[in-house]
Parts: structure tokens; sequence; C-alpha cells
């Protein structure tokens, strides 16, 4: 990319948002919402500050300070580029993709989503369950909720 007559590299995100919006104001990095710094889907990009996007992965449970919590690929970013990029080398094999995820994923609700191959719908969906802040939305429609028993008059619930 040239930027005021000198070449300079980024990442294919960046380049993306950059094309379709050209460029970028000063100190604007391009965050994803889905969380994963390989993704280049457009619904998932957008332009943000550093510091909300730092606030946005302390709001997730993502990391205390400079080191990530549990929830990191257990190879670290560029270990996990690697293996995507070497599942990819000979053309979209959704079974290699699922492979190369769930070989570092620590997420046991993304590593269920990946056990059976690739499936953008339910990893995504299982990316977004495992987010803290989503403990905040409910787990089933409201049409699919049952009321909840009655307390019996002593308040006491029995577990069986």
């Amino acid at each position: 990319m040239t930027e005021a007559g000198r070449e300079r590299t980024v990442r294919v995100h960046r380049w993306l948002m950059e094309l379709l919006h050209g460029p970028l104001p000063p100190r604007t990095i391009t965050a994803h919402s889905c969380n994963e710094s390989l993704c280049v889907e457009l619904d998932h990009l957008s332009n943000a500050t550093q510091r909300t996007n730092m606030r946005q992965m302390a709001d997730q449970g993502r990391a205390a300070g400079r080191a990530h919590l549990g929830y990191a690929d257990t190879r670290g970013s560029l270990g996990r580029a690697q293996a995507i990029q070497a599942a990819l080398r000979d053309g979209l094999d959704l079974d290699a993709l699922a492979a190369a995820m769930l070989a570092g994923e620590a997420r046991p609700l993304v590593r269920q989503a990946l056990a059976n191959g690739y499936d953008a719908e339910a990893y995504l969906a299982a990316v977004r369950a495992s987010d803290p802040s989503s403990a905040l939305v409910p787990l089933f429609p409201a049409e699919a909720a049952e009321e909840a028993p009655a307390a019996p008059e002593d308040g006491q619930m029995s577990l069986f």
C-alpha cells in the first residue's frame, strides 16, 4: 500500500477497509467483532481506536493487562495462522480448516462446533456463546422457554 509516496505493508483486513472506505484516520485500527484476527468478513470489520479495541477485549474477559486469559489459541496467533495457511495451501478444504483451527482451540463450545468439520455459522455462534458478555443474553428464545415451577410454600426447592 502506498501512503504519502511511501510503500508500507499492512494486514489484509486493514487493506480491505482502506480499499472500501479510503485512508483511515490517524491512530485508527481495523477491529474484528468476531475476535478472529485472520477474518476478512466485511460484516465483522469496523474502524476503532486501539483503546476501544483493548476495552472490548477486557470486557469480554479475553485479557488481563498484556496477557491473554484462558481462551487464546495455545499455539499463539502466529502458530494458528501458520496452521490455517498450511491446511488451505492446496485449496479450500473445510475439514482441514476445522482440524487446523481445532488443534489449538481452548474454548469448549468452539471445540465442539469444530469437531464435525467447519461450519461458519456454528463456529461463529460458538465464539459468541463463549464470550462472557453473552451471559446477559437468554439462552433460549422466549417462545421456547417454559415457566419456572412455583416454589413450595416453605420456600425450599427440591433438587429431585
